[in-house]
């Protein structure tokens, strides 16, 4: 492998990862409340399974070099704060070279408050490509390409001290480029919670969460010269509730977080199916898209062990959408643990676990993941750390299954 050439640049051009938490002095100060960060980092990463295809495992090693900066508002102002954050990340591959690719990312975060009021809100672009190691949209001897669009304001209102009210607005679109067979989706949820002030630590909460999502047609089929043959089945939308109740803050000693449990239906529109030979309409058809209803649940929660070791815990039970417009049903769970070993070394590890069950066909998938990972911090402006990730997919579906291991180096500045 031709790899010795790209290996100086890699480590020359190590620039910023954003998870670096401790505070960088900035490279530009405008006035007395703007601060302009440089941020960028670079990888090297090899792949076991680059496409995740469990019949034709393909092994490459990946690097990418991701360049980006940093604008803060806010510096100075009691109630607002404002980040602008953006990074062009350069991903080459040593030999599967057909796979280089350059990716735009752009978010903005901002956030108010007051004595009555607590706002959010995120605008996010990103281009993004995926092997689709979940499962959901792996297509094989190949990555997908696609736009991602996220806007979400969530806001709280104390209506006194004892109650507050929270509601808002989150906003998805994903667009997938040249890849007809997946299906784009737009989706819009607007949660509605009232809270109440169990004791200065705990609020209890009930709540209602409306969710509604289009998606778009799909096409299972190529060309041939003569026109297309193949299946394509109409877009469709889909209607989502959830009725829940809840209790967040410090839970226990030690504990702290949220949780909200409760009920979720949904309810899906019919498509029509059509079947092509060589351009022309043969058979005509419509899917069957029953309602469903299945217990809902969202959980976050953070436990401090001690000062130097913290774990967190998350869970989710909901329905989703497939690569391929499926209906699904997903239950998932996530334990990770922080151990801070002195002031420059930290050690972390993850597991997760999730089970998609797909609504029309006998699938179900059981995606498991589970890595560690060693950082360094020299100063407040570095970051060095590397880490191995373990990924399986037991599926009842023939080619959809895998196993993947990866091993990662990377290096990050923020200044």
């Amino acid at each position: 492998m031709n790899i010795k050439h790209l290996l100086p640049t890699t480590a020359i051009l190590s620039f910023v990862s954003f998870s670096i938490v401790v505070q960088a002095a900035p490279l530009v100060s405008i006035g007395d409340n703007v601060d302009v960060f440089f941020n960028g980092s670079s990888s090297v990463q090899w792949q076991s399974n680059v496409f995740y295809d469990d019949a034709d495992e393909q092994d490459d090693i990946r690097f990418t070099v991701s360049p980006g900066f940093e604008v803060n508002v806010g510096r100075g102002l009691s109630n607002l704060d404002l980040s602008i954050v953006t990074r062009y990340d350069i991903v080459r591959y040593d030999e599967l070279s057909d796979l280089d690719s350059e990716q735009f990312h752009i978010k903005a975060i901002s956030s108010y408050r007051s004595s009555r009021w607590d706002v959010d809100g995120l605008v996010s672009y990103d281009e993004q490509q995926s092997s689709g190691k979940d499962g959901n949209t792996n297509q094989k001897g190949q990555l997908t390409q696609s736009e991602n669009i996220r806007a979400n304001l969530n806001g709280e209102y104390r209506l006194s001290p004892k109650f507050s009210v929270g509601s808002g607005v989150n906003y998805t679109d994903r667009q997938y480029i040249d890849q007809e067979s997946l299906a784009d989706r737009v989706s819009l949820r607007v949660p509605v919670d009232i809270f109440y002030e169990l004791t200065p630590k705990v609020d209890l909460s009930v709540g209602y969460a409306h969710s509604s999502t289009d998606v778009g047609e799909i096409a299972r089929g190529a060309d041939f010269g003569g026109g297309f043959t193949g299946i394509k089945t109409s877009s469709y939308d889909k209607t989502e509730h959830f009725f829940n109740i809840g209790a967040r803050g410090e839970l226990l000693p030690k504990l702290s977080g949220f949780f909200k449990v409760g009920y979720r239906t949904s309810d899906s529109d019919d498509s029509t199916t059509q079947t092509f030979e060589n351009g022309t309409p043969t058979v005509a058809g419509s899917t069957n898209r029953d309602s469903r209803g299945t217990v809902g649940l969202d959980a976050n929660f953070t436990y401090a062990a001690t000062p130097k070791l913290t774990t967190a815990f998350a869970l989710h039970r909901g329905f989703g959408v497939g690569g391929e417009g499926q209906g699904t049903t997903t239950t998932r769970a996530n334990l990770s643990a922080n151990y801070a070993i002195n002031s420059n070394y930290s050690a972390s590890a993850n597991f997760g676990y999730t089970l998609r069950e797909y609504e029309a066909a006998d699938r179900e998938d059981n995606v498991y993941s589970t890595g560690v990972r060693l950082s360094y911090v020299p100063n407040r402006y570095w970051r060095f750390s590397t880490g191995y990730n373990y990924s399986e997919n037991d599926s009842n579906a023939p080619g959809q299954g895998y196993e993947a291991h990866s091993i990662v180096l990377s290096a990050s500045l923020r200044y």
